[in-house]
């Protein structure tokens, strides 16, 4: 079985797929010493967006022949030197496109109508003493201003549809989308009710 070195946080059910087919190397486990002496056997590495491949770590293994990232950046990884090497390095766009998207809608929801205020109201006891806690905000037909209409940015404009709302934008080019796009950020802010930044 061809050898992987693992960078980065696993989880065990990955590092049991892994298993089926390679002989896994956590690099947590190991430094530079073992790394030299095993160095040879090390065709593969498995890591994520953060942690990537320290160069000094690609340098040292003169068989490598994939780099596979599973997540959505690779900024920590030397593409220049890979490409320059032979080595194919993957990743994972769009992977997480519709969590972060979901994950951002709930802060809206939560912010926006005040949930973490009504929860300590609950909390403390208020409701018994006074009742149902202040009303708070619709959602409905707001300005939503999202800075940076990418691949999450998009889905969260999605997301946010069924609260009708008039979606603008800002980002680096004009996009063909239904939406407004501003070319300027701070008039794009003044004219939003919610403003999302996902850059």
């Amino acid at each position: 079985m061809p050898d992987v070195l693992v960078i980065g946080g696993a989880t065990e059910a990955m590092l049991a797929r892994m298993s089926e087919k390679f002989t896994v190397h956590k690099w947590a486990e190991h430094d530079m010493d073992w790394l030299e002496e095993n160095a040879e056997k090390i065709t593969h590495v498995v890591t994520n967006g953060h942690d990537g491949v320290r160069p000094e770590i690609m340098a040292a293994l003169p068989n490598l022949q994939m780099i596979s990232c599973y997540g959505v950046g690779y900024d920590a990884i030397d593409t220049t030197e890979a490409v320059r090497r032979g080595i194919m390095v993957t990743h994972t766009p769009g992977v997480l496109n519709d969590e972060v998207a979901t994950t951002a809608v709930m802060l809206v929801l939560a912010c926006y109508r005040e949930l973490l205020r009504d929860d300590a109201y609950v909390r403390s006891g208020e409701w018994e003493k006074k009742g149902s806690a202040p009303l708070t905000r619709s959602l409905e037909n707001q300005t939503i201003g999202i800075l940076g209409l990418g691949r999450i940015g998009q889905a969260i404009a999605t997301k946010l549809a069924p609260w009708n709302p008039t979606t603008v934008y800002h980002s680096r080019t004009k996009k063909d989308v239904p939406y407004t796009y501003y070319d300027n950020l701070e008039a794009m802010a003044a004219d939003s009710d919610i403003l999302i930044c996902i850059t």
